[in-house]
C-alpha cells in the first residue's frame, strides 16, 4: 500500500468514528431532553403487559372454578355453595343453572328464554305462544315448534290451518320425516 491509499484509508476511518461519535451524542441529547417520558412510556408499557397477563390469568381461574361449581351442581342441583361460586364467577352459567333447577322463562342467556318460553307453551298447549316462539329465525326447535303447532291444531280438529303449518317446516329439516307422517293423517280430514 502506498501512503497515499494509508491515509485515505486513516481519514475514511476518523470519519466513521466520527460520525459514530455525533450520532451517539444526537441520541446521549435526545434521550436527556426526553428522558422521563421515555421511562414512562417504557413504564407504562411494562404495567399494561403485566395488567393483561394478571387480568388473563384471573379470568381463567374463574373459569375454572366457575365449571367445577357447574360440574357440582349437576352431580347435586340443591348445593348452595356452588350456586353462589357461579353467581360470583360467570352469570351464564349461573343462568343455565338457575333454568336447570326452575325452567324460568327469567333468563339472561336468550336460548333459554326462548327454550322456557318454548316448554310453557307446549305445557299449555298455547298456539299463539308456540307461533311467537317460532317468529324467531335463529330458534334453534323451530321446525319441531312448528310441528308441536300442528300437532296441537290436529287435536283440536283445525285441520286446515295444521296442514298449513306443516307446510312451514322446510324440506331440508330432519323433522321432515314426522312432519310427513302428521301431514298423511290430515289427509283424510
Amino acid at each position: 500500500m502506498s501512503l497515499k491509499d494509508n491515509i485515505n484509508y486513516v481519514k475514511q476511518e476518523i470519519s466513521a468514528e466520527e460520525s459514530f461519535m455525533e450520532n451517539f451524542f444526537k441520541v446521549e441529547k435526545f434521550y436527556k431532553k426526553y428522558k422521563s417520558v421515555i421511562i414512562i412510556a417504557i413504564s407504562i408499557i411494562i404495567v399494561a403487559t403485566i395488567g393483561y397477563y394478571i387480568s388473563n390469568y384471573i379470568s381463567n381461574q374463574n373459569k375454572i372454578e366457575a365449571n367445577k361449581a357447574f360440574n357440582v351442581l349437576l352431580a347435586s342441583p340443591n348445593d348452595q355453595e356452588a350456586l353462589n361460586t357461579l353467581k360470583e364467577k360467570n352469570q351464564k352459567l349461573y343462568a343455565v343453572a338457575l333454568f336447570m333447577q326452575n325452567n324460568t322463562a327469567t333468563n339472561e342467556v336468550e336460548f333459554l328464554k326462548e327454550l322456557s318460553l318454548y316448554a310453557q307453551a307446549i305445557n299449555e298447549e298455547n298456539i299463539s305462544k308456540i307461533s311467537e316462539v317460532t317468529q324467531n329465525q335463529d330458534f334453534l326447535l323451530k321446525d319441531f315448534a312448528l310441528f308441536n303447532k300442528a300437532l296441537i291444531l290436529a287435536q283440536n280438529k283445525k285441520y286446515k290451518e295444521a296442514k298449513e303449518t306443516i307446510k312451514l317446516i322446510p324440506k331440508n329439516s330432519n323433522i321432515k320425516v314426522l312432519a310427513k307422517m302428521l301431514e298423511h293423517f290430515l289427509l283424510t280430514k
